[in-house]
This record gives structure tokens, sequence and C-alpha cells, in this order.
């Protein structure tokens, strides 16, 4: 059995709350299927899931959110925040 000392117990500590707080926050702003994407969007791209959730949190926290955020509003948060083309096109020659 490993024990932690009063610094890692505090800190695991405060991250609980945090991953809490974000699960509540997320589970009143963000339909369904924006959680889902947001959680597959982890695996890919991490930094982009990390300032993608941390940015609704902060706006969520100081109601700067007035209303609940699905999937298409979502994928546009997430293209602006990328800096990627709506509409991408690859041709083959």
């Amino acid at each position: 059995m490993q024990f932690l000392n009063p610094a890692e117990d505090q800190a695991l500590e405060r991250k609980k709350k945090l991953e809490d707080v974000k699960r509540q926050v997320f589970s009143q702003y963000l339909t369904k299927e924006a959680r889902e994407r947001l959680s597959n969007l982890r695996y890919a791209h991490q930094d982009l899931a990390d300032a993608v959730e941390n940015m609704l949190l902060q706006a969520a926290l100081s109601n700067q959110l007035k209303e609940i955020i699905d999937d298409k509003k979502l994928k546009e948060l997430l293209m602006a925040m990328s800096g990627e083309k709506k509409d991408s096109k690859i041709n083959f020659k």
C-alpha cells in the first residue's frame, strides 16, 4: 500500500474536485452528442480538447454561457479554435 504525502494528497483532491465540476458543468451545458465529440477529440487532439474544455468551463462558471451547446455548435467552435477551413477539398489527379 502506497501512502501519499500531504502535498500529493491535496493535489489529488483538487484534481478530483475539478473533474467533478467539469462533469457537472458539461452535463448541464453540453448535449450528449457534444460531450461524446469532446471525449473522442481527446484521443486525437488532447491539447485542443483541453483548450476547449477550459474555455467552456470558464464561460459557464462566469455565467457567459446562455444556451446549451449542441454538436453543431461544438463543431463550429472546434473549427474556429483549430484554425481549419470549413470546406476543405482534396483533389486527386
